[in-house]
This record gives structure tokens, sequence and C-alpha cells, in this order.
């Protein structure tokens, strides 16, 4: 990865940390008395930024990334200059991240073991990085075997709906597809209060496209949620999901690995839905997805929706209507832009970049430049430029060459595009 690579990713890094300390604020669950309270007990607190280095903001600056968020939303808490956020020496961010599942994997494992590993799976070198070192980043963030906690459980419930949702996917089984057998895959969105199943669909693909499409349709029919509990697999642990969280004013919550108590509410209703509809059809009769969508939608409003539920003594739907006044909203359109993915792409000689394994032609001022792309996954038809200002300044879409063949062009004067060209994107 090119240095000037990380760096973006390390300033999105920031933005998102810094919506991650704001979060309680923004959606309103915090539970000081007031919100000076709020940003003066969170100034009390030392923070551990995504390399391991421990930091601490006073109330004023975590006010303002509030006020700016609330302003300009999740790009305003981008850093205006390009600064690294660090790393613990010798540590890298793989190496300590590997710490931490270690950890979670194997609560006893010691820190010499620890060590062991991480230099047999190559996230260490013996001549670069000490034992001492290790252990000393172990100790520091309570990583030892007697710091290790046991987890508490006690049940919970949230007040109000779209407080808390949470979201997993469960294995189905094959269909006959094209004279092909498929696995599918049950991506599902439920909140917590009235465990209504708020979106779920199946997919033979069980990837991050895919539960981002559903939590799209889940928001556009039930609203925005404050919070979102959900797992560590890849589907749900990427930085276009902590972006299209953030940009909503979603605090993602990720569940400890392997601890499938701690989304209790969702795996229940995978059971309910397996116990009451899955376990019991023929699946040799489905022969494309459209077709197994329509009965489970029918198995959802015929058995589940509007049926009563043991765990809240009504309906899911009748539950999640008490609260109907407290649901927020968002236009459509809106809600396209909350899902649309960032990246950063540099611009080749014949004006064109690349976008999901295709040519994309783009004006030819960019030649040669590092441009901020927008576009939304499932549908790569087209794509939208931002500048540094995070304004739209041009829309692209994929490169016709026959089309292009037949227009008359001027010759391009480079020098004048890299030096005196526009350099303010």
């Amino acid at each position: 990865m090119e240095s000037k690579d990380i760096v973006s990713k390390n300033l999105q890094e920031i933005a998102l940390f810094r919506f991650s300390v704001i979060g309680p604020a923004v959606t309103n669950t915090y539970d000081a008395h007031s919100q000076n309270q709020f940003f003066r007990d969170a100034a009390s607190k030392i923070y551990e930024l995504p390399n391991g280095k421990k930091v601490q903001y006073s109330a004023g600056a975590i006010k303002k990334w509030f006020l700016n968020y609330r302003k300009d939303g999740i790009d305003a808490l981008f850093p205006k200059n390009r600064k690294d956020l660090g790393n613990p020496r010798n540590l890298t961010p793989e190496a300590i991240e590997k710490i931490h599942a270690f950890r979670e994997q194997f609560p006893l494992i010691t820190g010499k073991l620890i060590y062991q590993k991480l230099i047999e799976e190559g996230y260490v070198k013996v001549n670069k990085t000490s034992l001492s070192t290790v252990l000393r980043y172990i100790r520091e963030n309570s990583l030892k075997r007697s710091q290790i906690a046991a987890v508490e459980r006690k049940a919970y419930e949230m007040e109000f709906v779209n407080e808390c949702w949470q979201a997993d996917t469960s294995h189905g089984a094959y269909i006959m597809c094209d004279g092909k057998k498929m696995k599918t895959y049950l991506i599902s969105f439920i909140d917590d209060a009235s465990r209504l199943i708020l979106h779920a669909e199946f997919f033979f693909n069980d990837n991050a496209i895919n539960m981002q499409l559903v939590f799209k349709k889940a928001i556009a029919k039930y609203g925005v949620p404050k919070k979102l509990l959900v797992d560590n697999g890849s589907p749900y642990k990427n930085d276009q999901l902590k972006l299209i969280c953030a940009s909503l004013g979603i605090i993602i919550i990720h569940a400890r690995p392997y601890d499938g108590a701690g989304k209790a509410k969702i795996e229940r209703s995978f059971r309910t839905i397996k116990d009451g509809w899955l376990h019991g059809i023929d699946w040799n009769n489905y022969t494309s997805l459209n077709e197994l969508t329509v009965d489970f939608n029918k198995f959802l409003n015929e058995k589940y929706t509007n049926s009563m539920h043991t765990g809240i003594n009504m309906t899911p739907k009748n539950r999640y209507l008490q609260d109907i006044d407290k649901v927020k909203y968002i236009p459509s359109e809106e809600l396209e832009n909350h899902f649309m993915h960032r990246i950063e792409r540099r611009v080749y000689n014949d004006a064109t970049i690349k976008l999901h394994l295709k040519l994309f032609e783009v004006p030819q001022k960019y030649i040669g430049q590092k441009i901020n792309v927008r576009y939304l996954p499932h549908n790569v038809e087209e794509a939208y430029i931002f500048g540094r200002d995070n304004k739209l300044t041009d829309v692209i879409y994929p490169l016709n060459k026959i089309d292009n063949s037949k227009i008359k062009r001027k010759p391009i004067d480079y020098s004048k595009i890299h030096n005196g060209g526009d350099n303010n994107v």
C-alpha cells in the first residue's frame, strides 16, 4: 500500500474514532444528567486509538467534534491536515489486532506464547520486536490473564423501538438454480424492543454489499436506529459500514468473538424461522431466490410479524407501532447518499479510473491526480467525484470506447495538466 493510501486510511480512522466518542451525544443515549456533563465525563476517560496509542481529550475538543458533526456530518470529523495516527514502537496495527484476537480466542494463553505465535504467523520479527515489547502492550492494555474478567450476563430489553437493532446471517439450504446447486444465506435485521424483523432476504453470497443492501431496505421501511449490534465477520466489520453508520448517526457495536449469546434476539429469531418454516419446506421446489423470497415473506406476515410473541406479550407489529411517533424516517434520495461507498483513485493518463473491474471515464483535468469517488456498490453504473470540501464536482460513467472513437479531440498539453491544473480536488 502506498504511503498516501496509508495516510488517507488513517484520516478515516481518526474520523470514525471521533464519532465513537461523540456517538452517545449524537443519538442522545448518554447516562449523564446533561449534555455538558457528558462531555466532561467523556473528557475524563483515556481512549485507545485503533493503533493502540492511548490518548485523552478536553471536554471542549469533544464538544467541538459534536457541533461540527451536527452541522456537516461525518465529513466534519476528518482532520483538515494530514497527520498520521502513529504506532506503538515495533508493533504494527495488524500485530496489535492479532494480540487481541489471540486473547479472545484463547483466554488462558500466556504472553510468551502470544509472542511465539506472532512470530510463527509473520506478524512480528525477532530482530525488530522483542518479547518485552509484546508483554508491555499486554500489561498496559489490561490483556493479562489475571485482568480478563468473566463476561456478566443480564437479560435486557430496549425501552423503545429503534434504540437498538441486531443483525446477523444464517445458513440456508441449497436450491437448484440454472441447473446448479447453490447455497443460500439469510441476512436479517431485527429490532430489539419489538422483535420485529425489519428486513430479511436470501442471497447466494454472504458479503458486505448484500448486508448493506438489507440494512438500507430496513431503514427505508422502519427508520433509522440509534445503535446496531453485529458480530465480527467481514460483512459486518469493514470501513464502509463504519462510514455508513457514522454518516447516519448510528453507533455500531460488535459482539465479543464467539459470543452468540451477545446477539440473543437475532439468534432466537433464526431458530423461530427454522422451526416454524425453514425445516418444513421442500427446497427442491425452488429454482430462484425470488421464489424463495416470496414464500419467506408470506411466512413472516402470517406466522411471525402478526403473531403473538411470548417475550413481549403482543405481536411484533403492534409493539413497533406503539412507538411510531419516535421513529426517524429519512428521504430515499438522502438514504442513497448515506450508503455510497467512498474510495480514492488515481486517474490514469487516458483519463480513466478502475472501479469494480470497470473502467470509468473522468474529465481530463483530473489526469495524474487522486480523486475522491463515491458510488453505490450494488449498481455501479455511475459514480460521483467529490472535492476536498465534500461537494459534488462531477458525475462519471463507465467507459464506452466505441462512442469515444467517434469524438474528435483536441491535443492535450500535459504540462498544463500537471503544473497548472486544478489541484483542489
